[in-house]
């Protein structure tokens, strides 16, 4: 190719859509999307694969390849398995438009958005969407430091449902009542000045259900910062930590360093990430947190990470402040 031809050609690179992207790399590489979608899976299996995900025994050896990818036989329990064995993406089919989906997850695409990307059916996609997710999670380090601790609210939702015991809204709708009720699901976030983030579902607001959320990734040297609900403070006794409590009600938004204002960003956060989906499922609420800190928090993840979640394997990474 003429020199010029060829500098032509790279300018008009930056022009190129992320599906025409997609295609040029797996093209340069000499790969099938399938033969891509392959590496990836097998990057962290190495020479030794993984223990036996049927009876947990480390003994195995190479039984050739299958559907794109290595088999192994385990000499404990004589069953055969692949890298995908025992993680929610096992069975499932066109792995060659799987890079496709991840960045698809990445962007936040919804389903309809999702399907014509990756040219599979909406319920296809659909049902990657929560296979995908099922491994994820907002795994992070141990929150220290200050930690400030919020819980916002959404919508419940019953979509999907067919037996109601109330009549059925329309276009998501609003709650009869004002204010906090049954009516409302309760998502609980910590985050620490570091950037570190974490969130949950609480079954009901009260010190029982923020300590569950909380005792596993809150360090023993934080100060738990929160406003005056009182249900705070018994869950920072049952945790063992500081806690200091902002008066809101009487316009105390800031002591000194103290203040809620990092996770009252992330409530605002998830809402602005969760809002063109057009009200969730509330049974599925848990699944879009792990979507909302896989993608929602995190700047573009690649298509590489968000498939590397979907099978369990983790990268921590704080978010900045």
């Amino acid at each position: 190719m003429d020199h010029d031809v060829f500098r032509d050609w790279l300018a008009q690179i930056d022009d190129l859509n992320a599906k025409q992207r997609a295609e040029l790399e797996a093209a340069l590489s000499g790969r099938s999307p399938r033969a891509a979608v392959a590496a990836v899976i097998e990057a962290g299996l190495g020479e030794a694969p993984r223990r036996c995900p049927h009876c947990g025994g480390e003994g195995s050896v190479g039984r050739g390849q299958a559907d794109g990818l290595r088999r192994f036989r385990c000499k404990g329990c004589g069953k055969s398995f692949n890298a995908l064995t025992g993680t929610p993406l096992a069975r499932l089919r066109k792995k060659e438009a799987w890079l496709e989906f991840g960045q698809s997850l990445s962007e936040g695409e919804t389903v309809a958005a999702s399907a014509e990307r990756c040219g599979v059916a909406p319920s296809t996609a659909f049902r990657w969407r929560h296979r995908f997710l099922k491994a994820a999670n907002n795994a992070t380090r141990a929150l220290g430091g200050i930690v400030e601790v919020d819980e916002t609210f959404i919508l419940s939702s019953r979509k999907g449902e067919r037996k109601l015991d109330r009549k059925a809204r329309k276009r998501g709708g609003k709650a009869s009542k004002r204010g906090h009720s049954h009516e409302q699901t309760a998502i609980l976030i910590a985050a620490d000045r570091s950037g570190s983030t974490v969130s949950g579902l609480l079954s009901a607001v009260t010190a029982l259900a923020a300590q569950a959320v909380l005792e596993p990734v809150l360090g023993k040297d934080a100060l738990m910062v929160t406003d005056g609900a009182k249900f705070y403070q018994t869950c920072a006794r049952a945790l063992g930590v500081s806690h200091a409590v902002l008066n809101l009600s009487a316009g105390e938004r800031v002591r000194g360093e103290l203040h809620i204002q990092t996770v009252n960003s992330r409530h605002e956060s998830l809402k602005t990430f969760l809002r063109p989906h057009r009200g969730i499922a509330t049974k599925y609420l848990d699944s879009y947190l792990r979507w909302f800190h896989l993608a929602g928090l995190k700047h573009t993840p690649t298509p590489r990470s968000c498939l590397n979640a979907a099978i369990g394997l983790h990268v921590n990474v704080a978010v900045p402040t």
